[in-house]
């Protein structure tokens, strides 16, 4: 009967499991879709104070500049405050749903599903990554990239068409033809450049501080996922390790299938004991974590044992450039390459090969 219970309770964990990460990925878009709505309500609201204060034609005056730079800064501070909370509840939301798979067919008694939850998300606020950042001093980054945006684009262009209006009047004064690129400055002294330049620098493309939020917000609220899903499944006597589980949306082979693959514990491809577990690998993941019971590993498992340096060997060009990137690839197959250093960014790694002399092949001859 005990024997029965055991497999009663590791089917209900991983049952509970799988809907705990479907649940994440749906948490994940509602947040992300709720981040895309302050930032277009914010980058709104500035337009409009923007307008407001220009003149005739949309024209932007000098004596305007302090009292919108003003009104632009505390727009952006109640941003702000609701992008942080924003954060703050999807990552609790999403540690909870963490924490509940253990909880499945009374796996585990004595969680406090909120306890955990609010343990996890502090410990995601609390982690150092590589580059030696918290995540609040990747939320000032974003912040003072936004702020830096929104105040050069309304000062260059008040500041520039206030001295060229003040040269196009010498001109005329001396009864010459105003320049073109004089015209062109006081032209973009006015509202609706204005507001197209805060736009493409708030909200475009790859790099502004609407991407970066982006990326910080999947990252984090799935950081906090795996930290709850983790500390409570670990609870559970018969749980020797999590799988770093590859999404079915993984677009791309990067260093997650390496996670997801080697056999470095002898517990089976990419399974990890407790604290061991390199997720989430990289930015802006999409993978997950699962429970392994100690009755899933097999003896071919025990005897597999691989290191990280052992799986990258084995597998083909074409997988350890996109696994490592083209040269810490190309440094793997030249021996360069060691256990220690393949989580070192490729630019620490240059500088180290420069020290020693090695001519480093340019990235167009590595992808031919």
């Amino acid at each position: 009967m005990a024997e029965k219970t055991t497999i009663n309770i590791k089917d209900a964990i991983k049952v509970a499991s799988e809907k705990a990460r479907n649940q994440a990925s749906m948490l994940d878009r509602k947040a992300l879709d709720e981040l895309t709505v302050l930032y277009r309500r914010a980058v709104d609201d500035i337009r409009a104070e923007i307008n407001r204060k220009s003149g005739s034609g949309g024209a932007l005056n000098i004596s305007v500049l302090n009292e919108l730079l003003r009104l632009t800064e505390a727009r952006l501070n109640q941003f702000r405050k609701a992008r942080d909370t924003l954060l703050e509840n999807r990552m609790i939301d999403a540690a909870k749903l963490g924490a509940a798979p253990a909880l499945a067919g009374g796996a585990v008694v004595g969680i406090s599903l909120t306890g955990v939850a609010h343990d996890a998300v502090l410990q995601a606020k609390h982690f150092i990554a590589k580059d030696g950042l918290q995540l609040s001093d990747r939320i000032w980054r974003i912040d003072n990239h936004a702020r830096q945006v929104v105040s050069d684009a309304i000062q260059y262009a008040i500041v520039r068409g206030h001295s060229a209006t003040q040269a196009a009047l010498d001109f005329i004064d001396d009864g010459q033809a105003v320049p073109l690129d004089v015209a062109s400055k006081i032209s973009q002294a006015n509202s609706a450049s204005v507001n197209r330049e805060i736009i493409k620098n708030i909200m475009g493309d790859k790099g502004t501080p609407y991407d970066n939020a982006l990326r910080l917000f999947r990252t984090e609220i799935n950081r906090a996922h795996g930290n709850a899903y983790q500390a409570s499944v670990f609870s559970h006597p018969d749980v020797i390790g999590t799988r770093f589980l590859l999404s079915p949306n993984h677009p791309k082979h990067d260093i997650c299938d390496m996670h997801a693959s080697a056999n470095l514990y002898g517990l089976g491809a990419g399974v990890y004991p407790e604290g061991k577990n390199p997720y989430p690998a990289h930015p802006n993941t999409l993978s997950f974590v699962e429970a392994v019971f100690k009755d899933e590993v097999t003896a071919k498992d025990k005897a597999g044992k691989t290191t990280r340096m052992g799986w990258l060997e084995q597998q083909s060009q074409q997988h350890q450039n996109s696994v490592l990137g083209l040269h810490k690839a190309w440094m793997l197959r030249e021996g360069y390459l060691k256990e220690y250093t393949i989580d070192e960014p490729w630019s620490v790694l240059k500088k180290q090969l420069e020290k020693m002399g090695v001519t480093i092949p340019d990235a167009g001859s590595l992808n031919e």
